[in-house]
């Protein structure tokens, strides 16, 4: 009823992951992709006011995630250096919003770190071929009709999605 649209990279396993996995062993076993999630609620004006808890039991956070082309995360050097991805949000060629990849927890790698460690807890493994949206990069802004597009550097290319 409500999407947004977020910035983020998108990480796939090239093999099941372990909670015993430094952010260097992650930035070895997956590959990124420049991305744009979408995600959507049932509620007006639920982002980011609706808990948590709310977020979750709506599945809102179960949208659309857009992704281009993929590369191995080995294209960044360091681990450090993935703290150093710049991406511009556009609109109908507009610039929005721009971002930084320290957004996300300090390194989307610590994003990818949180999470498989909290599968752990769980009894969950992330298992190779999955994708992890790493979590947004600028505070989203509203869907609506048109051509969006996200520039990222280092690399990492375009995502472009249109919205009849």
């Amino acid at each position: 009823m409500e999407p947004l649209v977020e910035v983020e990279l998108c990480f796939r396993a090239k093999e099941d992951l372990s909670p015993d996995d430094t952010l260097e062993d992650l930035l070895n076993k997956t590959t990124v992709a420049p991305a744009l999630e979408v995600p959507d609620s049932r509620f007006k004006d639920w982002f980011p006011s609706l808990s948590k808890y709310m977020v979750m039991s709506d599945a809102a956070v179960g949208g659309l995630v857009v992704y281009g082309d993929e590369f191995d995360t080995k294209l960044f050097k360091t681990v450090d250096a993935l703290e150093n991805v710049n991406c511009t949000l556009l609109h109908d060629g507009e610039e929005l919003k721009s971002g930084k990849s320290t957004e996300v927890l300090g390194n989307p790698l610590k994003s990818l770190k949180w999470l498989v460690d909290k599968l752990a807890t769980q009894h969950k493994t992330l298992k190779k071929d999955q994708r992890v949206s790493s979590g947004t990069f600028v505070l989203p802004p509203s869907l609506t009709k048109g051509a969006w597009q996200a520039r990222f550097d280092n690399g990492l290319g375009n995502v472009d999605l249109d919205v009849k």
